[in-house]
C-alpha cells in the first residue's frame, strides 16, 4: 500500500490475528474497509488515501485466512467466522466506526450489526452485496474462485483467472491492487497468499433468512452501492435489500461490475465521501436523551481518567477482578470511595455479596495487567503477583501505583450499573510511578516534570 500506511494488528474472535494498513489522524472518525473473499487490504488503497485526505481514518483489514492474516483456527471460513472477527477488531477500536464490506465481507457486516454489534458502528456501506444467489451462478462462481487458489506462469495468468470468476462483467483494469494477494516463489511461479479453504467460501442460500433477519433489525445509516453491470447482484435484489434496511440509501455506478472499488475508484469514492459528509459530518457531534446510547459513551470518553483493577474474593475464596475507569473518591469523612459495575457482568453478584473490595490504581508499567483484566475469563490472576492483607480484605496487587482497601458501605442503582460505595480501610500508594490513564477509548501516558 502506500507508503504513508502504517502496519496494525487486531486480535480476531479465536485469537487470530489479523492484519491491517490504516492512514489518517489517529483521533479521526474511523472508517474500517474489509476487501471481499480472495482480495487483500490493498484493493482499498485508492479509498482509503482519499478518506485520509478528507479528514477520515481508513483501516484496510485482511480478513482471516487472507495475506498477511492468520488463518481462522480449525479452518472456519463461513459467514459466523467472518463476522465474530469484525465484531471483535470493532471492539478494539477507540471509537465507532464506519463499516465498508464487498460481498461476502459486507454481509459479514451486515450480520455483525443486525445480530448485537451495531452499538460499534456509526455506518454501514454494502458494495455489490445481495442476500439472493441463485445456485448455478452461486456454484460457478465457487468454482473459478477455488481456480484462484492454483500457481500461475505470470500476472497475466493471475489476472484471467481472477477476471473467469464473474466472466460476463467487465475484466478488472486496477490490476495493481488485485495483485497484491498474490507472490512470487522461489519457483517463479505466483501463487496466492493465503488459506486456499477461503474458496470453498459459504452456501448462501441457506444463509439467507439469517439475513434478512439481520438487515430488518438495522437502525443506522446505511448505503447500498451497486455496479450497474454486476452480474450476480441486481438492481431487483439492491431495492430488495434496501427495502429491508430501514433509512438504506442506494447507488449505482455506471459501467461498474464487482470491481467499482478499484476500476470506478474516483466514482465509487466520490459517492462513499459525499454519504459520509452528509450523514457523519465532521463536526461537533451531540447525543440527546434516548438516542444511541454509544453516542453518550463517546461523550463521556471526553473526560480523561485513570485505569484501575477492582478485585475482591468469591464465595469460594477465589480472587476476581475487572478492570474499570468508573472509579471517584466520595467523602474524606467518613473516608468513602465509589466504583460502577455493569448489571450483565459476570461477576456481579460476587461483588454484591462481598463484605469488601479492593482498588488497584495503576501505573504505566502495568498496561498488559489492564488488558488482561479487561477481558472475559477466568485466567486473569494468572501470572499476577498478588496478597490479602493480614487480617483478611481483598486481593491487592503487587507495585500498584495505589491500593484501597475496602469494606462495602452501600449498594445503589445506576441504570445499567451497579454503585458500589466502599469504606476505606487501608490505603498505600507509591507517587512517584507514572499513572496509566485513558482517554477516548485509548491508553495515555503523562510523564511528571
Amino acid at each position: 500500500m502506500a507508503a504513508s500506511m502504517e502496519q496494525v494488528w487486531f486480535r480476531g474472535a479465536q485469537g487470530n490475528r489479523l492484519a491491517a494498513s490504516a492512514i489518517g489522524d489517529g483521533d479521526a472518525p474511523i472508517v474500517l474497509l474489509l476487501p471481499a473473499v480472495g482480495q487483500s487490504r490493498h484493493v482499498w488503497s485508492g479509498a482509503a488515501i482519499a478518506l485520509a485526505a478528507a479528514g477520515r481514518r481508513a483501516i484496510c483489514v485482511d480478513l482471516r485466512g487472507h495475506c498477511d492474516s492468520e488463518p481462522a483456527p480449525g479452518g472456519d471460513y463461513d459467514l459466523s467466522g467472518y463476522a465474530a472477527d469484525l465484531a471483535a477488531v470493532l471492539a478494539q477500536l477507540p471509537s465507532r466506526a464506519t463499516v465498508v464490506g464487498v460481498g461476502p465481507s459486507g454481509l459479514a457486516a451486515l450480520v455483525a450489526a443486525g445480530e448485537g454489534g451495531a452499538d460499534l458502528m456509526s455506518a454501514l456501506v454494502l458494495v455489490g452485496v445481495t442476500a439472493w444467489v441463485d445456485p448455478e451462478t452461486a456454484a460457478r462462481i465457487r468454482v473459478a474462485l477455488e481456480r484462484r487458489a492454483e500457481a500461475f506462469a505470470d500476472e497475466t495468468a493471475v489476472l484471467d483467472a481472477i477476471a473467469r470468476v464473474h466472466p460476463f462483467e467487465p475484466a478488472p483494469s486496477a490490476t495493481r491492487q488485485l495483485i497484491g494477494a498474490y507472490e512470487r516463489g522461489e519457483d517463479a511461479l505466483w501463487r496466492w497468499r493465503g488459506d486456499a479453504r477461503t474458496f470453498a467460501g459459504f452456501d448462501l442460500a441457506a444463509q439467507s433468512a439469517r439475513i434478512e433477519a439481520a438487515a430488518a433489525k438495522l437502525r443506522l445509516p446505511a448505503l447500498l452501492i451497486r455496479g450497474t453491470l454486476n452480474e450476480s447482484v441486481s438492481r431487483a435484489a439492491t431495492d430488495r435489500l434496501q427495502a429491508m434496511i430501514a433509512g438504506a440509501e442506494a447507488v449505482e455506478i455506471d459501467g461498474g461490475g464487482h470491481y467499482v472499488v478499484t476500476d470506478h475508484e474516483d466514482a465509487f469514492n466520490a459517492r462513499l465521501l459525499e454519504f459520509l459528509e452528509r450523514r457523519l459530518p465532521l463536526q461537533a457531534r451531540s447525543y440527546q436523551s434516548g438516542a444511541d446510547p454509544r453516542l453518550l459513551r463517546d461523550a463521556m470518553g471526553c473526560f480523561g481518567t485513570g485505569v484501575t483493577v477492582v478485585t475482591t474474593l468469591d464465595a469460594e475464596g477465589a480472587p476476581i477482578g475487572f478492570t474499570a475507569n468508573s472509579f471517584t473518591s466520595v467523602s474524606l469523612d467518613p473516608p468513602l470511595v465509589l466504583f460502577c459495575i455493569a448489571r450483565k457482568s459476570a461477576n456481579l453478584q460476587s461483588f454484591v455479596d462481598a463484605r469488601s473490595f479492593a482498588i488497584n490504581i495503576l501505573h504505566i508499567g502495568q498496561q498488559p495487567t489492564s488488558d488482561r483484566f479487561a477481558r472475559p475469563g477466568d485466567a486473569r490472576f494468572e501470572g499476577i503477583e498478588w496478597q490479602v492483607r493480614e487480617g483478611g480484605g481483598a486481593p491487592i496487587l503487587t507495585g500498584s501505583r495505589a491500593s484501597f482497601d475496602c469494606t462495602t458501605h452501600a449498594i445503589h442503582d445506576g441504570g445499567d450499573h451497579l454503585i458500589v460505595v466502599g469504606r476505606v480501610e487501608r490505603a498505600d500508594f507509591e507517587p512517584h510511578r507514572d499513572p496509566l490513564l485513558y482517554l477516548q477509548g485509548k491508553y495515555r501516558r503523562v510523564h511528571f516534570a
